[in-house]
């Protein structure tokens, strides 16, 4: 009785975490150019369009707290990562939480890689991680978008 009452709980807790799931960011993946060959340098773009009320962090920021956006790849050697994610246009505001400026998105977000394809058939793969914060009550959440390139 005692396991079936723990198996109950841990299904119906379960589910009410799957509902309270928060995606204030939605991504859309393109390359420029969208075919490359081997040995050719190809600008991965990451566009968000970001939900009312909600804000996200650049990928460079001036003071240390919040959790920059950043890439993570799936190193398989058919493709080199070439210098470091760049934000596109983020807006800067003093931040009396973190005591310094931070740089942030509303509304859109843009950010650009680039990458040397190596091998025929590169597979560029990985997840961009961002920290979605709310104006209404400074909460914030982490999201994790997995993304793929095929050249």
């Amino acid at each position: 009785m005692r396991i079936r009452f723990l198996v109950v709980s841990l299904i119906f807790s379960l589910s009410i975490l799957s509902f309270d799931i928060v995606k204030p960011v939605k991504w859309t993946f393109t390359s420029n150019p969208s075919k490359a060959a081997v040995g050719s340098t190809v600008d991965l773009v990451f566009s968000g369009k970001i939900d009312k009320e909600w804000y996200i962090y650049s990928s460079e920021l001036k003071v240390e707290g919040p959790s920059p956006t950043e890439v993570q790849f799936v190193n398989n050697g058919s493709f080199q990562v070439i210098g470091k994610l760049i934000p596109v246009n983020p807006k800067e505001k003093y931040d009396e939480i973190w005591g310094g400026k931070v740089n942030y998105y509303v509304k859109e977000a843009k950010f650009i890689q680039k990458v040397k394809i190596l091998k025929s058939g590169a597979l560029v793969e990985g997840k961009l991680i961002n920290q979605a914060c709310t104006v209404k009550d400074g909460s914030c959440v982490t999201n994790k978008d997995k993304f793929s390139f095929k050249f």
